[in-house]
């Protein structure tokens, strides 16, 4: 049992280092054109600008019904 377990820990250390090896391999040989990482902050603008227009449409919601219940 105890020779199962330890060819077991040393297969998955093996795996894990070819794993991290393809993926270091991989991520310096790729690199993202210029285009796409300008994209970003105009996606993060627009997401601010989403959240930002449903913040104002709750705060209405909230003052109408505010207004109702006191009114």
């Amino acid at each position: 049992m105890n020779s199962l377990v330890l060819r077991k820990t040393a297969l998955d250390r093996d795996l894990a280092a070819k794993y991290v090896a393809s993926a270091t391999d991989r991520s310096s040989s790729q690199q993202k054109p210029a285009r796409l990482r300008r994209k970003g902050p105009v996606l993060w603008s627009a997401l601010a600008l989403l959240v930002l227009a449903a913040d104002f449409l709750l705060a209405y919601l909230a003052w109408l019904a505010v207004d109702f219940v006191m009114g």
